[in-house]
């Protein structure tokens, strides 16, 4: 069995900027391009997820230097300290659920769309760590390896369910068919989007405002840019910055929001070949109604301005909250890196409405800052018992990404009841699989994708392809 396991282990090592564009290269190869189109796709896909990370850890890094200045400007502090995602990724590495995650999961992808209970082939491995986490919490709650690791089999299982609801949406906003998101806590923003979608879809004419999406915007106040900008601004005057300071801080936000789209026009064009090979792949051989999707990183989700916009916008609005939610005791800081990419994951799903993101980054992020207060004791047993060292005199520690992620807090409560709360949550998520089968057999999850009448031509989302018989309906419902 340990050579098994060592296949997988050295799989992790080479890590995703080996892997992917193999990975990529041979799923273009299996949908039929030729050998050099698909090497091409995969080394061009990967140089563009590689720009993009880049412009991640800018984004992140500046937001955390801001953030940190604000706190101590306005002198905000709460109890439990953020300790950042190494504290989570020590945690599912000290668990033995980390070595079997990769094959837990992959058996559970195939067994899903073999049994058509998801559209997405999960290609992001590397991310699956996260997953891990949330089994480990319940082994470490529970001190059983078997509850951990139903606990990561039955969260694989939700979070293929919501990819599945990025994957439309992918093609109609990013204009990148056959692509979806998978990730252990950026995907788990989905149902938050959702949420957003449908509030402002009960308001009477479903408004929407959503800014330019490509790279030449035709009025300053439609410009990311300029939205960016001014928030740079802002934040450098709450952060009692002074003129100077500022004008750099608003010139970088400013910068990256004309950056993002530029990434993303590049991430499209270097993946589209093998996303159109898998649109016609599904419906010409597999025959189905819609199409599959090719799950990759959240790090995908973030070519775009609004993305910055918005992350500027959660992130003070979060700080300067988190004294005022009830029963929190956590505040932001070093993770706060970890929120683009949920946002980003958010502006997808609500298609780059900037007043829907705004609201679903908010309630996401009010959610996560309650749950990570509500594991702080477990999540810090956790990371001490991981790596004492690093962790013991922080005091009561938490995390952002993971230790706020809803999906672990549902976990932790299961694993709570024992044997009972996972039976629940394993009929739970059995259920919400077999509506999701259903959806998809019916062709109900992609029925009736029209574009909506927009404000200018150049934000028209570009409809994923859908069968001609399918009953149109408005794009606006929820799915």
């Amino acid at each position: 069995m340990n050579w098994f396991l060592h296949i997988f282990e050295l799989f992790v090592r080479m890590g995703w900027l080996i892997m992917t564009p193999i990975l990529i290269t041979l799923c273009g190869k299996a949908l039929g391009l030729s050998l050099g189109n698909a090497v091409s796709a995969g080394v061009r896909t990967t140089g563009a997820v590689f720009g993009l990370n880049l412009m991640a850890n800018s984004l992140g890094s500046n937001l955390t230097s801001v953030i940190a200045d604000i706190t101590l400007n306005y002198q905000l502090a709460l109890e439990i300290t953020d300790a950042g995602w190494a504290a989570s990724s020590a945690i599912a590495y000290a668990s033995a659920i980390s070595s079997w995650i990769i094959p837990l999961h992959l058996l559970v992808n195939w067994v899903m769309l073999l049994s058509r209970c998801t559209r997405t082939l999960n290609l992001d491995l590397w991310n699956l760590w996260h997953v891990a986490f949330l089994g480990a919490m319940v082994e470490r709650l529970t001190d059983s390896l078997a509850y951990g690791m139903v606990t990561a089999g039955a969260m694989s299982v939700l979070i293929l369910i919501f990819s599945d609801r990025c994957g439309w949406r992918m093609a109609r906003y990013c204009q990148i068919p056959g692509i979806s998101v998978t990730s252990g806590y950026a995907t788990a923003a989905v149902p938050f989007g959702l949420v957003a979608e449908h509030l402002f879809n009960l308001i009477p004419g479903r408004p929407r405002l959503v800014l330019a999406k490509g790279t030449e915007p035709r009025a300053a106040l439609a410009s990311p840019v300029a939205w960016s900008f001014s928030l740079g601004i802002l934040l450098g005057v709450l952060a009692g910055r002074e003129g100077i300071a500022i004008l750099q801080l608003a010139m970088t936000f400013g910068a990256l929001a004309f950056l993002a789209p530029h990434l993303g026009q590049a991430f499209a064009g270097a993946i589209t070949p093998v996303g159109e090979r898998m649109v016609s792949f599904s419906r010409e051989k597999l025959g189905i109604k819609g199409n599959l999707y090719l799950g990759m990183t959240p790090t995908t989700t973030l070519g775009n301005g609004t993305m910055v916009v918005v992350t500027l916008m959660v992130a003070p609005l979060i700080t300067f909250l988190a004294g005022n939610i009830p029963g929190n005791r956590f505040l932001v800081q070093g993770d706060i890196v970890m929120l683009p990419y949920i946002i980003g994951v958010i502006v997808i799903v609500c298609r780059g409405d900037l007043m829907r993101s705004l609201l679903a980054g908010l309630l996401a992020s009010s959610t996560i800052l309650w749950c990570a207060s509500s594991l702080a004791e477990l999540f810090t047993l956790g990371a001490v018992t991981a790596n004492a060292e690093a962790f013991e005199q922080l005091g009561t520690i938490s995390n952002f990404s993971d230790g706020g992620n809803f999906l672990c807090w549902l976990s932790v409560q299961a694993g709570s009841y024992g044997f009972a709360g996972m039976a629940l949550m394993v009929v739970v998520v059995v259920t919400l699989a077999v509506w999701n089968r259903n959806r998809i057999v019916t062709g109900a999850d992609v029925a009736g994708l029209r574009p909506k009448r927009v404000r200018r031509a150049e934000d028209a989302p570009a409809p994923e392809p859908a069968p001609a018989a399918e009953p149109q309906e408005d794009v606006g419902a929820q799915q």
